[in-house]
């Protein structure tokens, strides 16, 4: 079983510390179908919202096409409470990356702009949305 696979079973864990674990861990494989699935089920949790924090957080951190990918659908698509916990993971990136260089928060912009066009509108809308909401603290 390659470790991945483990961590998609962790996934469907009744366990809220094991879905969490397997939602950072998992950010390292996105861009696959079946991960993919799964860490989109992870930042909707509706079980529990520290699932969907160490989600989203691990995909931001990630911070390329596949992963911002997920986010921006996640984001379009949220109830109002998971909202809010995505919001808080954004938060925390972008105040990491005003502490950045200018070439990152460009290339964050850069991967928001590039998913506008995604063949899912809830990633483009999303993405707009993100572009929108990060406009100002990543201007460069």
């Amino acid at each position: 079983m390659d470790v991945y696979e483990r961590f998609l079973l962790l996934a469907r864990s009744d366990v809220w510390s094991d879905r969490a674990r397997a939602g950072g861990e998992l950010s390292a494989f996105v861009g696959h179908d079946p991960v993919d699935a799964v860490m989109q089920a992870l930042l909707l949790d509706p079980g529990d919202t520290a699932v969907t924090d160490a989600a989203a957080e691990a995909l931001l951190r990630r911070g390329d096409a596949a992963a911002l990918r997920l986010f921006a659908r996640a984001w379009h698509v949220a109830e109002p409470e998971t909202a809010d916990h995505l919001s808080g993971a954004l938060s925390a990136v972008l105040f990491e990356l005003t502490r950045s260089t200018l070439q990152d928060r460009a290339r964050f912009q850069a991967v928001l702009q590039g998913l506008l066009t995604d063949a899912d509108s809830a990633v483009g809308v999303g993405a707009q949305d993100l572009l929108d909401r990060t406009a100002d603290t990543l201007s460069v």
